[in-house]
């Protein structure tokens, strides 16, 4: 696939970037270990996003463990994303980086888990890596 870097992600609204995201989601996801790890770490930055809301309103120690869940999840992800044969795109600036990550963790990663698509990435994976 031609990765096109002269795309001005910042221009893009949410849903063409989901769309583009969506587009460059298998091929930076092919190491086995990576998957495995997602499968650990994007809900574990769900949680920690979750968590902020009953912290405000219920317990403020869970305002603690959200960033904490967050940081977590962020680290594993760049070591999983390390292992790929293909490195995600840059990202463009503290913008991109945000909508990037939260297309990814609330949308397109749930997307490519039950269609089937992590499942087929992971039998097919690349055991070189």
């Amino acid at each position: 696939m031609a990765r096109d870097s002269t795309e001005d992600r910042n221009a893009m609204s949410f849903s063409e970037l989901i769309a583009w995201a969506w587009r460059e989601t298998p091929p930076v996801h092919k190491n086995g270990t990576n998957l495995l790890i997602h499968l650990f770490a994007v809900p574990l930055f769900v949680i920690g996003n979750l968590l902020v809301v009953p912290g405000i309103f219920f317990n403020h120690w869970l305002l603690l463990a959200a960033p904490f869940c967050v940081a977590v999840s962020l680290a594993l992800q760049k070591l999983g994303h390390s292992l790929e044969l293909v490195p995600v795109h840059p990202f463009m600036g503290a913008r991109d980086f945000l909508r990037r990550l939260y297309a990814e963790q609330f949308c397109n990663f749930w997307r490519f888990l039950l269609s089937g698509q992590w499942y087929a990435s992971f039998m097919a994976r690349d055991r070189s890596a």
